[in-house]
């Protein structure tokens, strides 16, 4: 007896031991598995920034949104996941390779099964509640652009993250199912707009059934983002544009500020707020007009005849000829057996420089590219910002081309003959810009050689107080470091452009407003002409310029040059000229020559 009572005392003393090790020592750890056994955290996603343009006119806002959402430590594969796959329309296998990819790490966050639940669906959900264990609706703020596809690719859309996304933010904060912007101002501010989300933690049975609510922390919505569109420019230049494919930039030249920026075809980016189809996507990627390309800022093109202000800057600057220099244009020009034709094929006669620009003549141009030399208009062109990224707040933005000797030689394998050098003179042959690089060009004729970076963003407002924490200031980009001689010759005959009888840009004329501009129409190895025209004004103090290109448009003083006359007029406050469709007519305009082949 005294052996069995010391046994059972040895053995108490153990219990005893050991359950002082589970409950007072070890306390902590498995205090916290009853925790995550018993207590959820449903995470309550934030509402992104509002986005509204100059005036306050609501580009992007939120709107109110049921999701599914399933836990996948309380749902087990089987009759649940059968039931769910039935009530969704999705193949139950693919249910179960997501539940079991969190089956053994955070398998208590939630996931995201469905977006955007009909009335319909969530009454399905819940009249099946009790036979799915952890899973449960909620309701969400989603992503909602009240004017469709208005100004796609300047605010481009969001998705939900992927491995990719969780990479590159990993530094952010960012989780799995956390939703991110993927194009244009949505992604280079998401971080303004992405707020701060909430969540509420309650409290679970053992079959996962909610029964109280612990705590709950407010979501923080996403600041405010005011963008230097004006929705009145950006609406008319969207209607202007129409079905035609083709860009349109607007910008104040002493800023920087992108009043409006086209790119057409467009898309309408709610398609991305839920989740796009496979059917919606492959739609998009597979149409031969490549709507989700913003052609303002990816788009390269060689620039056609409005490059004949930097052919004449680098002869001007590099003092080869004086103003008063003419060549002769007999509509034909050869340079030993390779003709190069001008647009008007019985010729300008006797042209000097003025003259040449105001009509566009292409065989002055010829002739002052081989006097100039190749170097110095390279040289020219990189000062204006040609072949460099323009910086603007947008993704992928590409850098054009600027071709030269060196370059040839190590990607083409041949020398750089003259006749590039005749091509590029006017704007073709290898070279390639972006109609957002030509506008700043443009800006750099008007401010005197200053560029200005562009930008979208104008301001940022706190949610709540509705005061501005952030104002964007102008920032120079580059100074062309021209001279203001040849500069002042250069603005003046961009006028006469316009108010000369013969000027190839007369259909942008504004009255009472003095516009300086330039026309131009590029060759298309693959189809009709692209149309182009660039404009700044008012001529003395330039508030407005203007960039209009569309492919495959023809001419740009018969179809371009009235686009960007009534975009001037919206945006300098005037009375817009009645739009009527242009028709080509006895208004001379230059035409692109015909590539015959480079002269040796």
């Amino acid at each position: 007896m005294n052996t069995l009572l010391l046994f059972i005392s040895v053995a108490f003393f153990c219990i005893f031991i050991r359950l002082f090790y589970l409950q007072i020592l070890n306390y902590p750890y498995y205090k916290n598995l009853s925790d995550v056994n018993s207590l959820r955290l449903i995470p309550e996603r934030a509402p992104r920034g509002i986005i509204t343009d100059r005036n306050g006119e609501i580009l992007a806002t939120n709107r109110p949104t049921y999701s599914l959402f399933m836990i996948p430590a309380e749902v087990e594969a089987g009759p649940t996941l059968d039931r769910l796959g039935l009530i969704l329309d999705v193949p139950v296998s693919s249910l179960e390779l997501l539940l079991e990819s969190r089956k053994e790490s955070r398998k208590f966050e939630p996931i995201r099964l469905q977006a955007h639940l009909d009335d319909n669906l969530i009454a399905r959900i819940e009249e099946n509640r009790v036979h799915l264990p952890g899973v449960y609706i909620q309701m969400e703020p989603e992503r909602y652009y009240p004017h469709g596809d208005f100004a796609s690719h300047i605010l481009g859309y969001i998705g939900e993250s992927s491995e990719d996304d969780l990479t590159r933010l990993k530094d952010e904060g960012y989780n799995e199912g956390d939703w991110v912007g993927k194009k244009g101002v949505e992604r280079t501010y998401d971080n303004i707009l992405r707020g701060e989300n909430g969540g509420v933690q309650v409290e679970v049975d053992a079959s996962g059934v909610q029964r109280r609510t612990l705590a709950y922390k407010d979501p923080i919505q996403g600041q405010t983002l005011m963008l230097t569109i004006d929705y009145k420019v950006q609406k008319l230049a969207e209607d202007m544009m129409g079905d035609n494919v083709g860009a349109i930039l607007v910008t104040n030249p002493k800023t920087g500020e992108i009043l409006a920026m086209v790119s057409k075809p467009n898309f309408d980016p709610n398609l991305f707020v839920s989740g796009i189809s496979f059917d919606a996507w492959n739609k998009l990627i597979k149409d031969k007009t490549f709507p989700l390309e913003n052609r303002a800022i990816q788009g390269q093109y060689p620039p056609g005849s409005i490059f004949k202000l930097v052919t004449a800057l680098a002869a001007l600057e590099d003092h080869v000829i004086d103003t008063n220099k003419v060549f002769l244009c007999r509509g034909i020009f050869w340079y030993k057996t390779w003709p190069y034709r001008c647009w008007r094929t019985s010729g300008h006669g006797w042209v000097n420089l003025s003259t040449a620009i105001i009509q566009s003549c292409d065989i002055f141009f010829y002739q002052l590219g081989l006097l100039v030399k190749i170097d110095k208009i390279y040289e020219v062109a990189e000062k204006m910002g040609l072949g460099n990224k323009t910086g603007v707040d947008l993704d992928s933005e590409v850098a054009g081309l600027v071709p030269n000797p060196q370059w040839k030689e190590s990607t083409q394998h041949q020398p750089w003959f003259p006749g590039n050098t005749i091509q590029m003179s006017i704007g073709q042959g290898y070279l390639l810009t972006t109609p957002l690089q030509m506008l700043d060009m443009t800006s750099a004729i008007a401010m005197n050689g200053t560029i200005y970076k562009p930008h979208l963003l104008y301001q940022v407002v706190d949610q709540k107080t509705g005061r501005s924490v952030y104002n964007q200031q102008p920032e120079v980009l580059r100074d062309a470091d021209l001279d203001p001689t040849d500069l002042k010759f250069i603005q003046s005959t961009m006028e006469k452009v316009i108010s000369n009888d013969m000027g190839t840009g007369k259909k942008a004329r504004i009255p009472g407003v003095r516009v300086a501009g330039k026309t131009g129409t590029s060759e298309n190895p693959h189809g009709d002409n692209h149309a182009w025209f660039t404009a700044y004004a008012p001529a003395e103090d330039p508030r407005i310029a203007v960039i209009v290109l569309v492919e495959n448009g023809g001419e740009g003083g018969v179809v371009s040059a009235p686009i960007a006359q009534r975009l001037m007029q919206q945006a300098l406050g005037l009375e817009v000229t009645p739009w009527q469709v242009p028709t080509p007519g006895p208004t001379p305009e230059e035409k692109p020559t015909p590539v015959m082949g480079v002269a040796p």
